[in-house]
């Protein structure tokens, strides 16, 4: 059935679920310029009844693209197009704009963070309310793990955008991913049965080049897990003790996610003794997914199982979503193995910045981390988007290729 609706024609068809093909159709509406920046939608109620569906199919349709900030919702205007940072608002006389008039700039293929939106007003706010009367233990270089408002901070969010449940005890402030793993490899190496002689270190195959250079730098036992389309595969033979740097929910650079059956050998690896295996999971990245949510993290399926819980860590970071010069970055460490960590710390010392702290910590509490997510979640999706309609217009007789449901481009 069709309708056309304003500017926008809908087609709902048989397969996949009717909201889910409005939300693809609304986002290609806009991609394509048949939506413009502050366009007004139809009603969700409006819409059902043209398109003969529920209204709870509108509504849902609706909410998935707020919640990501395709669409923004006015209390007694409605549902209008938001803001998008790379689209050239419609002029009144010529209502033409489109992606191809996104201004043409390079794009570099790079893991690195566009600054160029960034909401400067907003975090130097941020900096002079919390360091208007400031934390005396800050200022004495104390708080060893971390700012406690940020550790809470971070739990909050968390639990609210990643399915993870923890508390800020398990949470450990590090000067970034690497000040992590080497946190991470320092730790669990006392964990082993055997110390360092008898621990190898996994890692995907390709991976985020910069984790392979920090493990290899303090160990030579390295191994490789080969990347399919479930996601990162067990090694046929392994050794007496293994700790294995996934990104089940994303891989890194592949995209893969970790599918149902290979969490499960993953989780039944983790509850054996002979050979025992470690987990540590970086979640780089997955704050910019696009289409529907991250799977839920491993941490959080692991927590259910006795063995399985006290073998996996979560290792986060701050300078995707923010800025690369922040270096700032956590790991969220089984309760069993906290006081390990913190000896860890104590041998290694703490590299993280802790004045920088309490202002990512009152960024965070007055909702403006969230919004800059949001924000930079519609930003990469429209270059992403850019990308792709270039490809297809210029290299589709050469090459196939899948759209990716995040990421960013820079």
């Amino acid at each position: 059935m069709k309708h056309a609706i304003a500017s926008l024609r809908f087609s709902l068809e048989d397969g996949a679920p009717y909201y889910q093909q409005l939300v693809e159709q609304i986002q290609q509406g806009i991609v394509s310029g048949e939506l413009f920046v502050g366009d007004k939608l139809p009603s969700s109620r409006f819409l059902a009844g043209s398109l003969g569906v529920s209204r709870s199919t509108t509504s849902r349709a609706y909410d998935q693209l707020i919640a990501e900030g395709i669409l923004t919702s006015e209390e007694k205007r409605g549902v209008f197009v938001a803001a998008l940072p790379m689209v050239s608002h419609r002029s009144t006389k010529h209502p033409s704009t489109s992606v191809s008039d996104i201004k043409q700039m390079p794009l570099a293929f790079d893991a690195g963070v566009d600054v160029s939106v960034f909401p400067t007003k907003e975090w130097a706010a941020s900096m002079r309310r919390s360091w208007l009367n400031p934390d005396m233990t800050v200022l004495e270089g104390g708080y060893a793990t971390g700012y406690p408002d940020l550790k809470a901070a971070i739990v909050d969010y968390l639990y609210r955008v990643r399915g993870l449940e923890c508390s800020a005890e398990q949470i450990i402030v590090t000067a970034g991913s690497r000040d992590s793993l080497l946190l991470l490899q320092h730790a669990i190496t006392s964990l082993g049965d055997s110390g360092d002689s008898a621990m190898k270190w996994w890692l995907e195959e390709p991976t985020y080049p910069p984790i392979r250079e920090t493990i290899s730098s303090r160990t030579k036992k390295v191994g490789t897990l080969l990347i399919d389309e479930d996601g990162p595969c067990l090694p046929d033979s392994a050794h007496i003790s293994n700790v294995a740097i996934v990104t089940p929910n994303r891989q890194y650079p592949l995209g893969a996610s970790m599918s149902a059956v290979r969490r499960q050998q993953w989780l039944q690896a983790l509850q054996h003794d002979s050979p025992s295996w470690w987990l540590v999971e970086d979640d780089y990245d997955n704050e910019f997914v696009y289409q529907g949510r991250s799977n839920v993290p491993f941490m959080q399926t692991a927590s259910v199982h006795e063995q399985a819980r006290d073998r996996v860590f979560f290792v986060g970071s701050f300078s995707k979503v923010l800025f690369r010069g922040l270096r700032l970055g956590f790991i969220v460490a089984p309760t069993r193995h906290v006081v390990t960590l913190h000896k860890s710390q104590s041998v290694l010392g703490t590299s993280a910045s802790l004045p920088i702290q309490p202002a990512v910590a009152d960024f965070m509490q007055q909702g403006n981390f969230d919004r800059h997510v949001n924000k930079m979640r519609r930003h990469y999706r429209l270059k992403r988007d850019f990308l792709i309609l270039q490809l297809d217009r210029r290299f589709t007789s050469w090459f196939e290729w899948r759209k990716p449901r995040g990421g960013c481009i820079y």
